[in-house]
């Protein structure tokens, strides 16, 4: 799995992978999105006018470092000029007294008050709101609120934020995953600019986590590797950053240590990052090679046997012709185009190969196989459970 040593001058350790406010240096893809944020916020901040901004997308696409970086380019464009505080809330299975007085906190440790926030500890939200108010009057800097998960609070509650927000110095930046209360939907109207960040394609994604390896590992990951979990992503789940940087904190203490790590067990750990992992269970499977002919099986034990030997994520239509022309052979059976094809049609149907998403018709170089409209197959059932099937129906014979 470790191609070669190499010195890495973007290399920035594991907070690349593990901290949730990481800033990678340049925000892939996202330029446009970047460059219309910090424009509008830099002209709130020099006409001194207040903005509620939201950001919707699914968790993971990418909405909070967007907005993490414009901020943190902002307080440095701005630091001897303007005097600029953030402050960052989950609103995520916090009630609104919690809320509040997190905000409370945070915003206290910013003035020169001094006040003990423990005081209003257990009081009523009425109070803690007021108290709130108070404290965001007595602060003079330009305050900008970063509300992340919106949608798990009452729409009454955050509609007040943002009522607030335009009274006062505030200016209230909001990220959204998905509508769950019906009320928050009307709530759109309330703010001045809405973006809904769209996905990513294959080639993004791949450049995104290769990206986020090189930031977290001081010497080279095989590239496979990462194509390979842009795949599952893309398979298995939407194209979004967020779940590749899942798997990778779950491979990092192996990755970090330089341990050849076999395909079989990539495997185990992916299937852990996906709620519902898209292939047939071995009952099924077993069930399926029972009713096919003696050829579906042999061509599956060389298949499983290529992938356990040889350690890769990938197979090309070239190497799995010859896999099925191995297969005839040993059989002693004629060769068929159309048998071939619809090999390779049903292993996708039950989930033992995917079509790479980098290799699609037009790119196709092997128009001999009618019918196969890509180069390049993933394996997303793991070779040592085939094998085991394989075995489990040689037995009963």
């Amino acid at each position: 799995m470790i191609v070669r040593s190499n010195v890495n001058k973007y290399y920035a350790g594991p907070k690349a992978l593990f901290d949730s406010d990481y800033i990678p240096p340049h925000i892939l893809y996202r330029k446009k999105e970047e460059n219309s944020l910090f424009s509008i916020l830099n002209d709130s901040i020099s006409d001194e006018f207040n903005l509620n901004i939201i950001y919707q997308g699914i968790n993971g696409i990418g909405k909070k470092v967007i907005v993490n970086k414009v901020l943190n380019d902002l307080l440095n464009q701005n630091k001897d000029f303007v005097k600029i505080n953030k402050i960052c809330v989950d609103c995520k299975k916090k009630t609104p007294e919690e809320l509040i007085f997190l905000l409370l906190t945070k915003i206290n440790g910013l003035s020169n008050l001094n006040f003990d926030v423990r005081y209003v500890l257990n009081s009523e939200i009425s109070h803690l709101w007021n108290m709130f108010k108070f404290i965001c009057s007595k602060n003079d800097s330009h305050l900008f609120f970063i509300f992340n998960n919106i949608e798990y609070l009452e729409p009454e509650i955050f509609k007040k934020f943002l009522q607030f927000g335009k009274e006062s110095n505030i200016t209230l930046i909001s990220t959204v995953n998905k509508i769950i209360q019906p009320g928050t939907m009307e709530l759109f109207s309330e703010f001045d600019f809405k973006k809904k960040l769209n996905f990513y394609n294959y080639q993004e994604l791949y450049s995104i986590l290769k990206q986020r390896v090189l930031l977290s590992f001081s010497h080279e990951i095989d590239r496979n590797l990462i194509r390979y979990i842009t795949d599952l992503i893309c398979e298995q789940y939407v194209p979004v950053p967020g779940k590749g940087i899942e798997i990778l904190r779950d491979l990092y203490p192996i990755l970090k240590n330089k341990n050849t790590l076999g395909n079989f067990e990539v495997l185990d750990i992916c299937q852990n990052e996906f709620d519902s992992f898209q292939i047939s269970d071995e009952f099924s499977m077993i069930n399926y090679l029972s009713e096919e002919d003696i050829l579906t099986v042999i061509f599956l034990d060389n298949f499983s046997n290529y992938f356990t030997s040889k350690n890769k994520y990938y197979i090309s239509i070239k190497e799995l012709h010859e896999l099925y022309e191995i297969s005839c052979e040993n059989l002693e059976y004629e060769k068929n185009i159309n048998e071939f094809c619809k090999i390779i049609e049903e292993l996708m149907n039950i989930g033992v190969i995917k079509p790479s998403k980098r290799t699609i018709h037009k790119n196709c170089t092997h128009e001999s196989f009618n019918g196969v409209n890509y180069d390049s197959f993933f394996i997303l059932m793991n070779p040592k459970q085939i094998k085991v099937i394989i075995d489990a129906i040689f037995s009963q014979c």
